[in-house]
C-alpha cells in the first residue's frame, strides 16, 4: 500500500494481509456503490469475509463478526428498506471537509 492511499480498514493493519483492499470494496459495497437493504448488507460482509479468509487472515472471523454486528450503523439503507434512508452515522458525525 502506498502511503497516499486512502486506509479503508478501522482497529486493523491495512498493511496486512492485502486487507486495504478488501476494505476498500466492503466500503464501496456499503456506501457510494451500494446500499440497499439487509440483505444486501449482509452480502457485503460476507465478501469481506471470504476475502479476508481467502488472504490466510486470522481477523477474517472477529472482522466478519465486527460487520454483522456494527455494519448498520454505517450502511446505505436505500429508501424503503430500514427505518431511516441512508448512514446513519452522518446524522451524528460530520463528513470531512
Amino acid at each position: 500500500m502506498a502511503d497516499t492511499e486512502r486506509d479503508y480498514c478501522h482497529l486493523i493493519d491495512p498493511k496486512k494481509y492485502n486487507r486495504n483492499r478488501g476494505c476498500r470494496l466492503h466500503d464501496n459495497a456499503y456506501g457510494i456503490n451500494g446500499g440497499g437493504g439487509e440483505r444486501d448488507r449482509w452480502r457485503s460482509d460476507v465478501a469481506l469475509y471470504r476475502h479476508m479468509k481467502g488472504e490466510g487472515d486470522p481477523m477474517a472471523l472477529p472482522g466478519l463478526m465486527a460487520t454483522l454486528a456494527f455494519g448498520w450503523f454505517f450502511f446505505n439503507y436505500h429508501p424503503g428498506r430500514w427505518l431511516w434512508r441512508g448512514q446513519l452515522v452522518r446524522r451524528f458525525a460530520k463528513a470531512p471537509d
